[in-house]
């Protein structure tokens, strides 16, 4: 019996209601697409499901970007999909499980390099040859909010169900807040423990109605990543149980916080020491190397790690959001911040993606960073703080200029920039041609 058919007899002995299983194949946006299969069809999924290549591509709203060059052109073919090991889960709906899958090329027998958790695996691979082993955690801040909206259609906050009350005043890590949310967050937790997400805890964050979910240290990359499209899944799944609406945008309020999706990084030897440190307990300069080779990166990534327009909303100053490409430790409005800790456990905490951010793109583009590091020497780390670090570009079109000069297509295939670009340029022109309701109060009289 091979590892897949363990894994699926192993949880349908404890899970016998399953009935139904999702599966779950992530565009480039991360969003979850797929099919519903009954369960008595789990055990052929392994011999590979035919998905079209094209579903890669898709925008925001699930249409093909033909721009891409996926879709059409091709003739819309398929190519092969397979199950990812370990992501066989319940959902919160008892008769259906949910299981992800990963693309193989159009000749079946690797990896397709235009699915970037292949590209994630592939740098993994990289680091680990060189016996650098990155440990990382992620942090994820949402908003419930109504499931109405206000008459011009923006969001509206949402109704605390304790104070009887639409949300309204902000109060940072507030603990009756949590109480407030107690019984959504009491399913969370009930369920992530199900589907045994790695997380430690909810909290309440700077804004009504905004949470963060913290997930734990872990040297499996890849599985932190699935973790989070999971519990993003799950958490829309709850919320709606509990008749809220749920949104991971970066910015869905113009006066509050934004929405951000931090992740921490340390880089570990085969025996676990942590390389960021030297012997004596101090900074090493590979640590400095790696800042250096991060900073460097900052204006040819932005794009990457900032997918929407809604995504640069998010970026202003005294909102403990990044405007420059800098440095600090301790210290939150910084790009890079350095945690509070011991030798054995320095790390960097990247803060400029928001909660939009695709998962696998921002691993990828720290792991990236830490493959450019030889590059750079010690010395080309700036001073933390400094005032003279560049400021980052905070509009869509100036960030996906940067990404096409850039240099990533050192460590990120060639093939994958080029429909991200294709994808995320077609959907800033749609949102351009747009006539918004401000333009309209503005100009309709006085143009």
């Amino acid at each position: 019996m091979d590892a897949f058919d363990s894994e699926v007899r192993n949880f349908l002995q404890k899970w016998p209601e399953i009935e139904f299983v999702d599966l779950v194949f992530t565009d480039i946006n991360a969003c979850p697409r797929g099919k519903r299969i009954p369960v008595k069809a789990l055990a052929k999924v392994k011999k590979g499901v035919p998905l079209p290549v094209s579903t890669i591509s898709l925008n925001m709203v699930g249409s093909v970007v033909e721009a891409a060059g996926l879709g059409e052109e091709l003739g819309e073919p398929d190519h092969l999909c397979y199950p990812i090991p370990n992501t066989l889960t319940r959902t919160v709906n008892p008769n259906v499980a949910q299981l992800m899958l990963t693309m193989m090329d159009a000749s079946g027998e690797k990896p397709t390099p235009l699915f970037i958790r292949n590209v994630l695996e592939d740098l993994l691979n990289q680091l680990h040859c060189k016996g650098q082993y990155p440990v990382v955690a992620l942090e994820l801040e949402f908003y419930l909010v109504d499931k109405s909206r206000m008459e011009n259609g923006l969001v509206k906050p949402a109704f605390n169900p304790k104070k009887r009350m639409q949300e309204k005043d902000t109060a940072v890590y507030d603990l009756e807040n949590l109480d407030d949310y107690a019984d959504f967050l009491s399913d969370l937790n009930v369920a992530a423990a199900e589907q045994e997400l790695n997380t430690s805890g909810a909290l309440s964050e700077s804004a009504p109605g905004q949470f963060e979910i913290n997930f734990n240290h872990q040297k499996d990359v890849l599985n932190a990543c699935d973790q989070v499209l999971l519990a993003k899944r799950l958490i829309r799944q709850v919320a709606h149980q509990h008749n809220f609406d749920v949104t991971f945008m970066a910015k869905p309020f113009a006066h509050e916080a934004g929405n951000g999706q931090h992740i921490h990084l340390s880089v570990v030897d085969e025996a676990g020491s942590n390389l960021f440190s030297d012997q004596n307990g101090a900074a090493s300069p590979f640590f400095y190397q790696t800042l250096a080779a991060m900073i460097h990166s900052v204006p040819s990534s932005i794009a990457l790690l900032c997918p929407n327009v809604n995504s640069y909303r998010r970026f202003s100053a005294g909102s403990y959001t990044p405007t420059k490409a800098d440095w600090g430790h301790n210290h939150r409005g910084v790009a890079l911040r350095i945690p509070m800790s011991d030798s054995n456990n320095r790390r960097i905490e990247h803060r400029i993606a928001g909660a939009d951010v695709n998962p696998y793109i921002l691993a990828s583009v720290v792991l990236a960073n830490v493959l450019a590091a030889e590059k750079f020497t010690p010395e080309q780390c700036p001073e933390p703080l400094s005032e003279s670090a560049p400021s980052m570009p905070t509009r869509m079109s100036d960030a996906l200029a940067e990404l096409e000069r850039g240099e990533f297509g050192d460590y990120l295939p060639n093939e994958f920039l080029h429909i991200y670009h294709a994808c995320k340029q077609s959907e800033l022109a749609e949102f351009e041609s747009a006539v918004t309701p401000l333009e309209v109060e503005w100009m309709l009289h006085t143009a």
